[in-house]
């Protein structure tokens, strides 16, 4: 992959947040804000039928007499379609960098396997052309920097022409090229990315090209605090990292359980890059902290499970997202036994037991070499989604974000609809899993979709 470019083809937030969250989005996102609040939403592309009047003079002879009359007609022409031979579609994602341990396990497959399952009919049909036409599949690597992934998103959109745009990985990118998708008037749908600035400005009409898969920050911080009720926590402790993912999902739960008048003993930040965490395991463990909530990267997870092992730190309820929930960083390296008891609130209805399923996860193998997390099928389904609105509407971007927002689709999952500003709504959603000592982690909440009833975690092996 060259140095630039990657291509391939084929409880509302309450006050004692406002200063945390205000904080990272600065720190994170500088100028996004700024930028949003300036951006003009450039004109939609149409065809539009052209009418002209015409006015014709016909001389009629009759003898004796000559009678001349003047007819005016009507009529209609359409231009005729551009020449095209292909559909673009186009992200950027950080394929190196920080953020590339998750994005490269959790993205590039689906967008490649659903390309390639559509070329290999002929493409994506256009209801204007009548026929399929190829995808273009163009990827850029942003290293993980926010304002090399903003360039290359409106690279994509002015000078590559892209007709559709698809989200990239984690919270703080999304969010930063949601003003992009909103000037440039692109449905883009988010299935890597959680925030309730984002989750409450779509409800409120604020936003309109954008659709969140997972569930956000507002949702899983009820589920949460739920789960950890019906597990008998007694001291919680909630650490997260100073992203804006750990601190908008930290804080919806920190929020949830307030509201249940239960204060955590421990809510506590760690920097993105940290290098040792075990100053903050030793106050977790002074606390006596039996209920662990990480709103944690897979990088700091894997360093938060090593350290709390070292120094024998074993919470019997452990909860996290997204650090447990990718099979090649936490089960395949630890072994099924170290992961057994931890849950992770990303949990959806994929099951052992669904032939879809197992189906799904051996392709997935074939095309990145290691085993998919639970839920990625939600995210080939709101692919899905995005190509059928395509083949409904074309290239009519307005129409195919109308039909994201309001219709629902039969997907890999079953049928399934976004919920504004909530989640990627699918048949049987579940939100919170669980490693049971297995290869593949079990959907343990709410229990009337549940895979497998939650269970402790038990002391390290030795």
């Amino acid at each position: 992959m060259s140095e630039d470019v990657s291509r391939r083809r084929g409880v509302t937030r309450r006050g004692f947040l406002t200063v945390a969250v205000s904080a990272i989005v600065a720190g994170v996102v500088a100028g996004v804000g700024a930028y949003y609040a300036g951006t003009l939403a450039a004109p939609s592309e149409m065809i539009k039928e052209v009418t002209k009047t015409v006015e014709r003079t016909t001389t009629v002879t009759a003898s004796p007499t000559t009678v001349t009359k003047t007819v005016t007609t009507t009529v209609t022409a359409t231009p005729t379609l551009p020449a095209k031979e292909k559909v673009k579609i186009g992200c950027s994602l950080p394929l190196s960098g920080i953020f590339a341990a998750g994005c490269n396990i959790e993205i590039p497959p689906a967008i490649q396997m659903i390309v390639d399952d559509y070329n290999a009919k002929g493409g994506l049909y256009l209801p204007e052309y009548g026929r399929r036409l190829p995808i273009e599949l163009i990827m850029y690597d942003c290293k993980s920097d926010i304002e090399t992934l903003m360039r290359q998103y409106e690279k994509l959109i002015t000078e590559d022409k892209v007709d559709y745009i698809i989200g990239t990985w984690g919270t703080s990118l999304n969010f930063a090229i949601v003003p992009l998708a909103e000037k440039y008037r692109h449905p883009l749908i988010i299935f890597a990315g959680q925030s309730q600035q984002l989750a409450s400005a779509i409800k409120a009409g604020d936003l309109k090209w954008t659709f969140l898969v997972l569930p956000q920050s507002h949702v899983l911080g009820k589920h949460v605090a739920d789960y950890l009720l019906y597990m008998g926590a007694k001291n919680i402790g909630i650490i997260y990292i100073n992203d804006l993912h750990g601190v908008e999902n930290g804080g919806a739960i920190y929020s949830a359980l307030y509201a249940k008048g239960i204060m955590p003993v421990i809510y506590e930040s760690y920097p993105l890059g940290v290098m040792d965490l075990s100053p903050l395991i030793k106050k977790l463990k002074d606390a006596k902290v039996d209920a662990l909530v990480a709103c944690s990267y897979p990088d700091d997870h894997i360093l938060l499970i090593r350290q709390c092992m070292a120094l024998d730190y074993s919470p019997q309820i452990w909860i996290d997202g997204p650090g447990s929930i990718l099979p090649p960083l936490t089960v395949d390296l630890f072994g099924p036994e170290v992961m057994k008891g931890i849950s992770h609130y990303h949990g959806a209805r994929c099951f052992r037991d669904s032939p879809k399923f197992m189906e799904f996860r051996e392709r997935w193998h074939k095309y990145s070499g290691v085993y998919p997390p639970n839920g990625e099928m939600r995210q080939y389904a709101a692919y899905e989604m995005l190509f059928q609105a395509i083949e409904k509407y074309g290239l009519d971007r307005e129409k195919v974000r109308d039909a994201l927002a309001k219709e629902t689709f039969d997907t890999i999952m079953g049928k399934a609809k976004f919920l504004a500003g909530d989640y990627l709504d699918v048949e049987g959603q579940g939100f919170i899993g669980q490693w049971q000592g297995d290869v593949i982690d079990e959907v343990v909440w709410p229990l009337e979709v549940a895979s497998a009833k939650p269970i402790l975690k038990p002391p390290w092996p030795k």
